[in-house]
């Protein structure tokens, strides 16, 4: 019996994403001691009243239509969720008493303590959405939930307009969170939703790029349009606003370096989400556009973009997941363009490579490439992605063992016999240098301190984004030559790549000999 009870509490906490703490503190309960019925190790209390308190919380909890939808399948399947609150807590009461050993006569309750007149229920049409009160990261969470819930379900595309200077640790660390939440903002873009958002560029790189791994599948859409404000702030007072033009809007701030997010505000009332809507236009009226987005569909404009980094005449420094297009021989090019569909891969390489590096013909600057040297096995299963191949209309790619090591042969050759190219090895293991956290495959950087950054994910569908804008260029310099300055002697890396290019071919041979 007391697993059962558990399994539905579960069921209604995880459907209204309530946490211990905030159960408890509605029904007047140890958190837990919650925890405990939960998980099976108690049972209902027989001395004190739960059942009825927690079906009239998660009654006026349960809002949107999905939920009222997965509701009904549970409790009463073939039927529609009750409007009416009183009805919705005696199916709930009655579900969570429906089990053999429920003792009745230890679980009394006065119902008329649990009961609403029609004026007081949040399920009535005119009193259903008021303006809501959310604490911490966790209420944040729940609060953006439902913002973004009600913002999914309207029958017309939404207009989201976005911006916030808090610390992001709220977004980021629930990955269940991270998942509903992108779940929910596809579900808007889809239905042709737009967002405007305000970066906030004085984040720590870790921030940045951890922004960039989750906003990166989004923006692929093409309806996001990305702003940041060039003025000085104070930085005293971080504020978060998202509004969902005439409908919804959630406000919260917080105060001070070390401060904590403590309130979050679900705001309904139109006139409060029209001022809003009117201040956030003030503000992005004092706004410049922060990047610019390029993927498979308008990849053919970047020529621009490219040719700021062989004109600044200063250094360029690349993290990529293999040796970059500079270093690509011809013969590699060539027969990665003889896969079907990628016939035209090389030309687009090669012409995209030297508006990149080269100004009248010979490189301008120097250039350092870092990177990891992958698997063997990786290498020689055909595991290695070559990255950015779909953004010329190819199907993705992967280099055969023979093409990897011409390509690495080539970069060490390179790095050999010239002073304007540099190789900085990191070890396979090594943490990501964006974010400190992430797959070490997971990006590639181009940095020039004077032409701006180039940056873009390295799995299918690719999108690249480009920006000048100087905090964002400098910081990843700053921390991309922080990395170089931890690089191995020149003489120690040329004899790695050596060494590891040797097992490589070691290995080609016995998986030919094995076939």
């Amino acid at each position: 019996m007391k697993r059962i009870i558990g399994d539905k509490l579960n069921f209604l906490m995880q459907l209204t994403h309530t946490k211990n703490t905030r159960l408890g503190k509605e029904v007047s309960f140890d958190a837990s001691y919650i925890s405990r019925i939960r998980t099976g190790a108690r049972g209902v209390p027989k001395h004190r009243d739960f059942i009825y308190p927690a079906s009239a919380f998660f009654a006026q909890v349960i809002r949107t239509k999905a939920q009222k939808e997965a509701l009904a399948e549970a409790i009463c399947p073939g039927k529609r969720w009750p409007e009416d609150i009183n009805a919705a807590i005696t199916l709930i009461a009655e579900w969570l008493k429906d089990e053999p050993g429920f003792d009745a006569l230890t679980n009394k309750y006065d119902r008329n303590r649990f009961s609403f007149q029609p004026s007081e229920s949040l399920a009535s049409p005119s009193k259903e959405k008021k303006t809501e009160f959310y604490y911490g990261n966790a209420g944040k969470r729940e609060c953006a939930i439902q913002f973004l819930t009600e913002l999914a379900e309207l029958d017309k595309p939404a207009k989201l307009l976005l911006h916030s200077e808090e610390d992001m640790l709220w977004l980021y660390e629930n990955p269940d969170f991270v998942k509903n939440w992108s779940i929910l903002l596809k579900t808007i873009l889809q239905k042709g939703g737009r967002i405007v958002i305000v970066h906030t560029v004085r984040r720590s790189l870790g921030e940045m790029l951890e922004a960039v791994a989750k906003w990166s599948p989004l923006y692929a859409t093409g309806h996001i349009e990305p702003y940041y404000c060039p003025r000085l702030r104070d930085n005293i007072f971080k504020r978060t606003v998202f509004i969902g033009s005439g409908n919804v809007a959630i406000l919260g701030h917080t105060t001070g370096e070390a401060g904590k997010n403590r309130l979050n505000i679900l705001v309904h009332d139109k006139r409060a989400v029209d001022a809003l809507e009117k201040e956030f236009h003030d503000f992005l009226s004092l706004c410049r556009p922060l990047m610019k987005i390029y993927n498979s569909s308008n990849f053919a404009k970047i020529g621009n973009a490219l040719s700021r980094f062989p004109a600044a005449g200063s250094r360029t420094i690349q993290f990529h997941v293999t040796p970059s297009w500079l270093t690509m021989p011809e013969a590699v090019g060539k027969s990665l363009s003889l896969r079907p569909g990628c016939e035209l891969f090389y030309e687009y390489v090669r012409n995209y490579r030297d508006i990149l590096f080269l100004r009248k013909d010979k490189t301008e600057s120097p250039v350092t490439d870092i990177f990891s040297l992958p698997d063997i096995d990786a290498v020689v299963g055909g595991f290695v992605p070559v990255p950015l191949a779909d953004l010329f209309g190819s199907p993705a790619l992967c280099y055969t063992a023979n093409e990897f090591h011409m390509h690495l042969a080539a970069a060490l050759r390179r790095f050999k016999t010239t002073d304007d190219y540099h190789i900085v090895l990191l070890s396979p293991d090594s943490i990501n240098p964006a974010s400190g956290t992430l797959s070490p495959r997971a990006f590639s950087v181009i940095a020039n301190e004077t032409a701006g950054v180039i940056l873009y994910r390295s799995s299918v569908p690719s999108t690249l984004f480009f920006t000048k804008e100087q905090d964002m260029t400098v910081s990843f310099c700053e921390y991309l030559e922080r990395i170089e300055k931890d690089a191995a002697p020149r003489q120690d890396t040329i004899e790695t790549i050596q060494q590891y290019l040797d097992k490589l071919e070691e290995a080609i041979k016995r998986n030919t000999a094995a076939k």
